[in-house]
């Protein structure tokens, strides 16, 4: 004759199955994640103010104009001046902050610090200016992107004449700051000010000294 376990010793094997089981639940249900939709090019936020600034830097992104321009960009942590001098023309680039350079072309990218060359775009060269070389457009457009989530008032829209050339703005109050993003008529950023840096453009031309670009 066959005996029933006794209530003590079929407890334990209950909770595992049911442990089993709710793992399994969890393993094989739909798993949560995080979309960057919002932060794609050519998204717009709703907000008419920001998408009239975010459309030009959208578009010196997808179609980068023929340009050369100096800026000042401060690193607000550390409390530090960075000279930065980019020239793009058609599929060419060379973006100088501080002592790195950055060339880009059809043939081969590059990064060098002083007379030291590396094949190859090295981020890291630059990352105490908290920004990237594509600070004066795609960046900029990111970084609008992600203040416009976290806006907590209405935005203002004006325009401002930056380094002799007119400028279109739009100033985004934050909980500690108010973001301020500047674009010329083209899609290059003209000014940038929000909690991490403080970006100015001190001079610009639609001429580019071809021999700047080798």
């Amino acid at each position: 004759m066959s005996r029933r376990p006794k209530l003590p010793l079929m407890l334990p094997l209950l909770l595992l199955a049911a442990s089993t089981l709710l793992l399994s639940g969890c393993f094989t249900g739909k798993r949560p994640s995080f979309s960057t939709e919002k932060f794609e090019l050519g998204t717009p936020t709703g907000d008419p103010a920001i998408d009239a600034v975010l459309a030009r830097l959208d578009a010196a992104t997808s179609s980068p104009p023929t340009f050369s321009a100096t800026y000042d960009i401060f690193t607000k942590f550390g409390m530090a001046h960075h000279p930065t001098t980019v020239t793009v023309s058609g599929s060419r680039r060379v973006v100088h902050v501080d002592d790195v350079r950055y060339t880009q072309g059809p043939s081969q990218d590059q990064t060098c610090r002083a007379s030291a060359c590396s094949t190859g775009i090295d981020p890291a060269a630059i990352s105490n200016t908290q920004v990237t070389i594509d600070f004066y457009a795609a960046d900029a457009a990111k970084r609008l992107r992600l203040d416009a989530t976290a806006k907590i008032g209405p935005t203002v829209a004006s325009t401002k004449t930056i380094a002799g050339q007119p400028a279109s703005c739009v100033d985004v109050k934050q909980a500690d700051n108010t973001a301020t993003y500047c674009v010329l008529a083209n899609g290059v950023l003209a000014e940038l000010d929000d909690a991490d840096v403080s970006v100015t453009m001190q001079s610009y031309s639609a001429n580019v000294d071809e021999t700047a670009l080798d």
